[in-house]
């Protein structure tokens, strides 16, 4: 099965929910110039059950959880396959209309 995807400003090729490493992506976004950072997203969910005042802090957890995600299942193997050499890696994590982005560059 082909995966979807789209050029966004004939910069990148952006894809989800396909195999690289040991898992699938959330988000990926391909540059078409390898001189450019590629970029992986993963995101993640709070759902109902916390309390107003714990949910900036589970949301900062849960956006590390994403981000550790993306390093432990690998999911810059594709990239690296293709000559990317610096990755943008954002976890990102949502509850209602509140939101925790934790990010690295390598």
């Amino acid at each position: 099965m082909l995966g979807l995807y789209a050029i966004m400003n004939n910069l990148y090729k952006v894809s989800s929910n396909r195999e690289s490493g040991d898992g699938r992506y959330d988000i990926q976004m391909l540059p078409l110039n390898k001189h450019m950072p590629g970029i992986l997203i993963e995101l993640k969910v709070l759902h109902d059950g916390a309390s107003a005042g714990a949910v900036p802090s589970k949301l900062k957890e849960l956006s590390h959880i994403a981000l550790e995600q993306i390093n432990e299942k690998n999911y810059a193997q594709l990239m690296q396959e293709e000559g990317i050499t610096q990755i943008m890696k954002l976890g990102i994590a949502f509850y209602k209309k509140q939101a925790e982005i934790s990010y690295s560059m390598d």
